[in-house]
């Protein structure tokens, strides 16, 4: 079966059989078109955070976390990982298929927003954001057979198109209501609307357009197999996200969460990479596997690289941190630069381990070890940050999240070696003590010129230009190698957009 491209375009269509030369250049074009996408939606999205941080305060973005957990659980729950199977497996899905796991979706979501509504009054203002918020559910998911086709063919550049029309509607809609003064109301009607914006995208981008429901359990229940195995990582990741948020909550009050939020949302800049390699690592993965290839090189140049590319953007995140958050945002969000350090050493290390080898678990269909990674990661960050949070305020969470990453990083790089003779530890060792040497001179040089904008920009300006001499210093040669990758992909990312 193959997916004919829509009339006009010369984008490739759907093919199984996938040359290594074409899977490289759709791979490599994918990882500059990600991350692309996700650097336009993150200046949107900081564009709309600063004028909304500033009309709104830190209970209030509480009172949105609080919103959104529920929302991504509950999507998550109406997915039961079956999405990601079909991805997975070599045969293409079936039109038939498709429409039973729309059908799936759409009814599962559908009892959720009912039920939310219903249990909306108990719970007060929290319980109608969440309520109004969950309405979004049925649009989004009639986005997911498109997205399936879409990731198989690593045809990223039409699930952009959609991803930055859902952000950028979800921006403007945002900005304008609470301007007009409705408040966190506007930000839980911005779900609503970017969900629609994501489902009329879709429609365009997608050769199948989108896909008319047809229940039919029997074309479902063998992709539960994988699918469920898979969803209880999501499930695990959700849960974790939704109790955290309720703790420390509890522990230290809304304004703390509302901390935490802001710290996670700038760490969305260097999760830019990581969301680019991520994203392109499952599909390619699997067709390499699928193919019986040697991906061991590949692991380990992923590693490399995703500590160099990620370690630069940490590094000057982590250094500007004291006079950033301040400086942008205001002097009441000054302690969520103290989260930043230990965040910036979980991505730095558990994520770099986990683009290099999730992609790999899955694709050989071992969902249970990265299960085991996560489950272990959460308990242990729960363990070190409750305890601590009373006493040394929301800088223990970033503390949590590091020493939880590490240990991570562990037990999925043991799942990865138990299969393949992997060397994660050597492509990691340098980078990370760099960033951290430099990233430290960095936030000391932006303390000692005070918090605010210019102090932030010196800092960080300088720790970058250290890591850079640090890397040029202990490892040129994987510094290059950076480099030349970052080329390769630009250059595959400009021929694809040429062809168009």
């Amino acid at each position: 079966m193959r997916h004919e491209s829509r009339p006009g375009s010369d984008e490739p269509q759907e093919q199984v059989d996938l040359t290594r030369a074409e899977l490289a250049d759709r791979a490599n074009a994918g990882v500059i078109v990600v991350a692309t996408r996700g650097a336009l939606i993150m200046l949107l999205a900081l564009a709309g955070n600063i004028v909304v941080a500033r009309l709104l305060d830190p209970r209030d973005f509480g009172v949105v976390a609080i919103g959104m957990s529920f929302v991504l659980f509950a999507g998550m729950l109406s997915q039961g990982g079956l999405g990601i199977g079909l991805i997975r497996r070599a045969e293409p899905p079936t039109p038939a298929e498709l429409g039973a796991l729309t059908a799936l979706q759409t009814t599962v979501t559908g009892v959720m927003v009912v039920a939310a509504v219903a249990a909306a009054p108990s719970f007060g203002r929290v319980g109608w954001v969440t309520a109004v918020m969950m309405t979004s559910l049925p649009f989004a998911a009639l986005q997911l057979p498109g997205r399936i086709l879409l990731e198989r063919a690593l045809l990223f550049r039409r699930l952009v198109v959609v991803e930055v029309a859902e952000v950028t509607f979800y921006q403007a809609w945002a900005v304008g209501t609470v301007l007009a003064g409705f408040g966190v109301w506007g930000l839980a009607t911005a779900t609503v609307v970017r969900a629609l914006a994501g489902g009329i995208a879709m429609a365009w981008a997608c050769p199948e357009g989108l896909v008319r429901p047809r229940p039919s359990f029997r074309l479902i229940k063998p992709l539960l197999g994988f699918g469920l195995r898979f969803q209880a990582v999501d499930a695990t990741l959700l849960v974790r996200g939704q109790a955290l948020n309720a703790s420390v909550a509890a522990i230290s009050g809304l304004a703390t969460l509302g901390l935490w939020v802001l710290a996670q949302r700038l760490m969305q800049v260097p999760d830019l990479i990581f969301q680019a390699l991520w994203r392109v690592s499952f599909p390619t993965m699997s067709r390499l596997v699928s193919q019986k290839e040697n991906v061991v090189p590949l692991m380990e140049r992923a590693l490399g690289i995703a500590a160099v590319g990620t370690g630069f953007v940490l590094t000057g995140l982590t250094a500007a941190a004291p006079g950033l958050v301040p400086g942008v945002f205001g002097e009441q969000w000054t302690e969520a630069s103290t989260i930043i350090p230990g965040a910036s050493l979980a991505l730095a290390i558990g994520g770099c381990v986990s683009v290099a080898t999730q992609g790999y678990l899955y694709a050989v269909g071992d969902a249970t070890a990265v299960l085991r990674a996560t489950l272990v990661q959460t308990v242990l960050w729960f363990a070190v940050t409750l305890p601590l949070l009373p006493v040394i305020g929301p800088v223990s969470i970033g503390i949590g999240w590091g020493a939880s990453a590490a240990v991570e990083a562990v037990v999925l790089g043991r799942a990865a070696t138990r299969r393949i003779n992997v060397r994660l530890v050597r492509p990691l060792l340098v980078p990370v003590s760099v960033g951290i040497c430099s990233a430290a001179a960095g936030w000391m040089i932006a303390l000692r010129e005070g918090a605010d904008l210019r102090s932030g920009c010196l800092g960080g300006g300088s720790a970058l230009c250290l890591f850079v001499l640090g890397m040029a210093v202990f490892d040129r040669q994987l510094l290059a190698d950076t480099w030349r990758f970052a080329a390769a992909a630009t250059r595959a990312a400009a021929r694809r957009q040429h062809r168009r």
